[in-house]
């Protein structure tokens, strides 16, 4: 849901909707995809890296899944920034140990991804072209929940949004909402305001991080 409003994408809005990509990552070093080697290091996050070859995985599966389409530099470079905000979050969630993930979130989110495919037939093929086994996309839908759950801990707990902040976006945006009333609209207006936070407490909670992180990226 989103209330119509003015400004371009932000980086929080790109961030979110490659958390919501299923699998905009690649935790296991696997073989060369499309001819990248395997041992290239793109990025280093604090003492973990980032490999060519889970770059150009993660580039063909978030094509797979309905990336938009952007020239192969802009796809690589944005792809890449998701990995290594990932890796960070993750990083950060194995240290402070406050959210789990148990088998039964990884049994329907694994479940929820093969539904993305029209066959068994046609997800056994993709992971065959990816080179990777279900226990690897298990552990990287793992890390997803993981990272989402650390997100609304961390970052989501303390996003509030109150009813005399809904009724001034109200008033400020009547054109928005023409002739309906605030009572209407108020449940869209406090999602998108609560969205809104939300973003920018994780942008800065994400600077801070990239902050204090060893962060080095050698794409070329």
């Amino acid at each position: 849901m989103s209330v119509p409003g003015k400004g371009g994408r932000s980086r929080s809005a790109r961030l979110r909707a490659t958390f919501a990509l299923l699998l905009a990552l690649c935790l296991m070093t696997s073989p060369a995809v499309h001819g990248e080697p395997v041992d290239r290091i793109v990025a280093t996050v604090n003492s973990e890296v980032v490999t060519a070859s889970e770059l150009s995985c993660a580039i063909a599966i978030n094509r797979r899944l309905g990336a938009a389409i952007r020239d192969r530099n802009t796809l690589e470079a944005e792809t890449l920034d998701g990995l290594i905000t990932r890796r960070l979050l993750v990083q950060e969630a194995h240290r402070l140990k406050f959210v789990e993930v148990s088998d039964q979130d990884l049994s329907a989110e694994t479940g929820k991804l093969r539904e993305r495919f029209a066959s068994d037939k046609e997800y056994n093929e993709f992971l065959a072209g990816m080179d990777m086994t279900s226990r690897e996309i298990s552990r990287m839908v793992g890390e997803r929940i993981l990272v989402e759950r650390f997100v609304g801990k961390k970052v989501g707990l303390f996003v509030r949004v109150s009813r005399e902040e809904a009724e001034t976006y109200f008033n400020e945006h009547t054109a928005e909402f023409k002739e309906k009333h605030f009572q209407d609209v108020q449940k869209k207006i406090l999602a998108h305001l609560t969205e809104r936070k939300l973003g920018q407490q994780l942008d800065q909670y994400l600077a801070e991080l990239r902050g204090k992180a060893d962060i080095r990226i050698n794409l070329r």
